[in-house]
């Protein structure tokens, strides 16, 4: 019987590396950009397990996912958390929702669709879960993959994990700049203030 999962991830990479990763015909694979798009899919035909993103664009996603913990007919439902390496994560929330697992991007393809064929009893992963969320830094990763073995993978994969790599070093980028411009803004704050108060000793 054909399995339906679905991908609801904004990121072309992920859904298309996942895509690879469940081809066969014992599979379904519908990919969701949005919340708006998750939830038509959800109520369209009930899938037989979910991959969802905590920043995936529409509704919070929290929210989302208690909502469908709280559907009977999507109770059961095998949930997989995506969150990207930089990505903060609410424990308080997340520890009241029921889910399967928390991965970090980027991941292996291959484990992360062993983990749920074995969910779903068609196999046995290839690795514990645990193994999924231990990481190596993106410095690190670029490293690794720039050896010889990187340049045996199929070029498509290859291109995606780049693309990949690169979001998250962008990503990176982003909260460091937001970083130093909010701690610029707080020393300037407390420096105009200290010579607006030794202007009125004066």
């Amino acid at each position: 019987m054909t399995k339906r999962i679905i991908v609801a991830d904004n990121s072309p990479a992920v859904r298309k590396i996942l895509e690879m990763a469940f081809s066969g015909p014992n599979y379904e694979l519908k990919s969701c950009q949005n919340s708006e798009e998750l939830w038509l899919e959800l109520e369209t035909h009930r899938p037989d397990a979910l991959i969802l993103s905590l920043s995936l664009p529409g509704d919070d996603v929290y929210e989302l996912l208690a909502k469908i913990n709280s559907r009977p007919d999507l109770a059961d439902l095998p949930v997989v958390l995506l969150k990207s390496a930089f990505e903060p994560v609410d424990e308080v929330r997340l520890a009241s929702l029921v889910y399967s697992h928390l991965v970090t991007k980027p991941f292996d393809s291959e484990k992360v669709a062993g983990f749920i064929k074995k969910m779903l009893g068609e196999e046995e992963p290839k690795s514990l879960p645990e193994e999924l969320a231990a990481e190596p830094p993106v410095s690190a990763l670029r490293n690794r993959i720039a050896g010889s073995g990187f340049q045996v993978i199929h070029p498509a994969i290859r291109s995606f994990i780049l693309e990949e790599i690169m979001a998250l070093e962008r990503e990176l980028e982003n909260r460091i700049t937001a970083s130093l411009k909010s701690e610029f803004k707080s020393w300037l704050e407390a420096s105009l203030s200290k010579l607006k108060g030794k202007g009125k000793d004066e």
